[in-house]
């Protein structure tokens, strides 16, 4: 009787309990039976779960299509706004008060920069046309002045170009801004920006990466004015011969005399003696610019007697390889000449023995 009872009352509690009162009718082990008891209560549990959010979700849905639309902070139609006059006089020293807080330097930068973007996405011109004041203003940080008028070029061009026109022309910000601002008057207006990048060029107080970003910005703005950039920078004598080099290989897409004559300079100056990689260097610039100049460059450097024997050797080989005659003749010279060290000599030798070997000279001869 007790197995009968249990039975009919799992029968009438749900019926995914079933597989238990057929055990419990049927007298089979309990502990096979009652075993599917926990995994069937779960199963309920989980499709009522289930069948409640889908009901939630059918609620939500319809409570939003019937929701009034979303009000902005500024709009005066909003549920509980003030009066118009009210209305604009809070928004004025709301705004007021944001323009304070972006020019406080006791604010980190980052955050007024953050802040910025912020205030001009919800507020849009009206806000961007607020960022004047911190623009221009010499005592706030340049990062937070280039951000202000890059949002005022938005919807005040002209306001927009003053401030980064009076940030690119102020010796007293640094470099890597000045160029930063001066990039950006090219997108908008191209005298201004040629006006600035061409001061930076010329500035020789200023960092030479930032006088060669400049050089290459101008080809975006004005292409003459860019290869006189160059060449101001090709020939400048407080510039490092290394980045002379760059700047007259550079030159050379516009004016291939230029070029050549910048690098003669280096060939024939003293930097070469000081220092027999640079002459060797520029020669090679030559060559790239003028193959018949950079031969010419090269038998100047390996017969000129104030010329480091090292640079001098290097320059015959180079000869070698381009398939001067003179280049053996030269080596053979040097590795017996007197009154040469004999590490020199030997260098001469083991150039020329290498030559022969690429050239296959040293081949036909056994």
């Amino acid at each position: 009787m007790a197995n009968a009872a249990m039975g009919l009352w799992t029968l009438r509690f749900s019926s995914v309990l079933a597989p238990v009162p057929v055990v419990e009718l049927l007298e089979i082990n309990r502990f096979w039976g009652y075993g599917l008891l926990c995994p069937a209560i779960a199963a309920t549990w989980a499709t009522g779960l289930w069948q409640r959010r889908r009901q939630l979700a059918r609620t939500a849905v319809a409570a939003a299509a019937e929701a009034p639309p979303r009000q902005g902070f500024w709009d005066p139609d909003r549920p509980g706004a003030p009066a118009p006059g009210g209305h604009d006089e809070r928004r004025d020293r709301a705004m007021t008060n944001l323009v304070a807080s972006i020019k406080d330097e006791s604010v980190d930068a980052d955050l007024r920069i953050q802040l910025i973007q912020d205030l001009v996405d919800l507020g849009g011109e009206a806000m961007a046309l607020r960022l004047s004041p911190v623009a221009v203003a010499s005592e706030v940080d340049v990062e937070v002045r280039l951000e202000a008028a890059e949002h005022m070029g938005r919807f005040n061009l002209d306001d927009a170009v003053n401030a980064l026109e009076a940030i690119a022309t102020d010796p007293a910000v640094d470099d890597k801004y000045r160029l930063d601002a001066a990039s950006a008057l090219a997108d908008s207006a191209a005298s201004p920006a040629a006006i600035a990048l061409m001061q930076l060029v010329t500035d020789d107080g200023v960092s030479e990466y930032v006088r060669h970003s400049a050089a290459h910005a101008l080809r975006r703005v004005n292409r003459d004015a860019a290869a006189m950039a160059l060449r101001h920078l090709a020939n400048a004598p407080l510039v490092t011969s290394r980045l002379r080099i760059i700047c007259a290989e550079q030159l050379a897409d516009d004016s291939r005399e230029d070029a050549r004559e910048a690098l003669w300079r280096i060939v024939k100056g003293v930097e070469s003696l000081m220092d027999h990689h640079l002459g060797i260097d520029a020669a090679e610039a030559m060559y790239g610019v003028d193959p018949d100049a950079g031969v010419e460059a090269y038998s100047v450097l390996a017969v000129d007697a104030c010329f480091h024997w090292a640079g001098r050797i290097e320059a015959a080989y180079r000869l070698g390889r381009l398939g001067v005659g003179d280049g053996f003749d030269l080596l053979s010279d040097f590795a017996c000449a007197e009154g040469v060290d004999d590490v020199y000599g030997l260098a001469a030798l083991d150039r020329l023995f290498q030559l022969e070997i690429e050239s296959g000279t040293l081949d036909s001869e056994e």
